[in-house]
Order: C-alpha cells, then structure tokens, then sequence
C-alpha cells in the first residue's frame, strides 16, 4: 500500500507540471498503475493466506517513466525571434512617434513666439482712428480765404486725436498713417475744389466743374508725421462744397506703424 501511495504522489506531481495536453495521459497511466498494484496486493495476500514460508517478490508492470514536459528548443528560439521581431518593431513606432512629438513641440514654439510678439507689438501700438462728415445741409462757399472744413457729425473718434471743434487732425505718436477726404457739391456757376493739407502744405486735391450736374470726388494719402504735426481738408479760394442729410462729404484716417 506504500508503494501505491508513493507511486499516486509522484504522477500527481508530475501531472501539476505539465501541460493541458498531457495531464490526460498521465492520469490514464497512473489508473493503469493502480489497477496493477491492486492485482500484485490481492495475490500476495493469497499466498499468505495459504501459508507460504517462501519470501513473495511483489513486481509491476508499469516502469514508473515520467512524460517529458519539455518544450522543443527550435520552437522556444522561433518564438523568442518572433517577439524580438516585435520589440524591435516598436522601438521603431516609438522613434517614428517621438520624431513626430519633438517637430509638433518646434511648431508649438514658433507659434507662441508669433503669438508673444503679436501681442507685444498690439500692446505698444496706439489705438488712433478716427471718420466724420460735414453738418451743413447747404453749400458752403464760394469764400475768397483758404477755409478749413470743420466736420461735426464725428461717426468714431477712437484715441481723440481729431478735433471736431477746429477740423484738424493732431499726431501725438510718431508714424505713418492714412487720411481720405470725399467732396460734393450741386450744379451751378462756380466751380468746386478742396485738398488735404500737411500743416500749412497741399498734399492730395480734388476738383469738380460742371453748370448742370453735381460734382463728387475723393483722395487720399499716405503721410509720414511726427509729434504735434496737423492735418485737415480746406476749401479753395473762390469754390463752393455742399452736403445734405446723406453725409457726402466725409474726413477719415488711422494710424498704420511706427517709424
């Protein structure tokens, strides 16, 4: 009963180390064993039951040889070379996607530094603009003076640079900037002209003449200023400008940049 017991230990141990696939085997094999202990038992309890003096030699017939649970070693190298293959695939996707990482990074960069010098160069820049029409509904003119046009009707004054109370426009800000005046006037016998002047300087003009229909027009210019420079639209000698409720005769300009 011993050896039964000793013999059952062993494949139970052998089985727990094996694979699925053999754990089948192994327990066929060690019923086969049992079986044949049993047999060698009830025999020899015969023998001494008829009182036999001659020592008894209790055999089996199983050889006690254990499956091998051990894997082919071709197949544990193919498998190793096979995730090899992986990691170093892998390692690859991961440089790929770091390379990518370190060129969006760059481009994140850049674009914060545009962004902190757009917004540096916005912080510093004046805020200067400005647009306004004539308020008479009439004619004005013809006068024998050079007469400045002083438009009231103000549609923005953004940093209060333009005077509707004199008609100029005074740079507090060192720079370029843009200025455009319109004209109209009604048919009749004299003749109609204004121009935007630069301090005491013509700089751009608009002329009209016509007995029989109104005369519009524009221009505009560019103009470099400094400090305390002035700039206004002004009605020639001996001509007329005319306006109404519909704002034809506008004054406009803004700041561009620095110098």
């Amino acid at each position: 009963m011993e050896r039964l017991s000793v013999t059952m230990v062993v494949w139970l141990l052998a089985a727990s180390q094996c694979q699925a696939g053999g754990i089948d085997n192994l327990n066929q094999e060690a019923n086969n064993e049992i079986h044949a202990n049993n047999r060698v038992e009830t025999d020899s309890l015969q023998i001494l039951n008829q009182g036999l003096e001659a020592p008894v030699i209790l055999t089996t017939n199983s050889t006690e040889t254990l499956p091998s649970c051990e894997r082919p070693i071709y197949t544990v190298l193919k498998e190793l070379g096979a995730l090899e293959e992986k990691l170093a695939a892998t390692v690859r996707t991961l440089e790929e996607t770091n390379k990518k990482l370190e060129a969006s990074e760059k481009k994140l960069s850049a674009l914060d530094s545009r962004v902190t010098e757009l917004s540096t160069v916005d912080q510093g820049r004046p805020r200067v603009a400005f647009s306004a029409a004539l308020p008479v509904d009439g004619t004005i003119g013809p006068l024998n003076v050079l007469y400045t046009l002083v438009y009231k009707r103000v549609l923005s004054n953004i940093g209060e640079r333009y005077s509707p109370v004199s008609g100029y426009f005074t740079a507090t800000v060192q720079g370029v900037y843009y200025f455009t005046f319109t004209s109209f006037c009604w048919a009749g016998n004299e003749d109609c002209g204004s121009s935007l002047f630069l301090n005491e300087n013509q700089v751009v003009s608009w002329y009209g003449s016509d007995d029989h229909n109104p005369q519009s027009g524009s221009n505009s210019a560019v103009l470099q200023l400094q400090v305390g420079d002035n700039v206004s639209v002004r009605v020639w000698h001996n001509r007329r400008i005319s306006d109404n409720v519909n704002k034809y005769c506008s004054f406009s300009g803004f700041w561009l940049f620095p110098l």
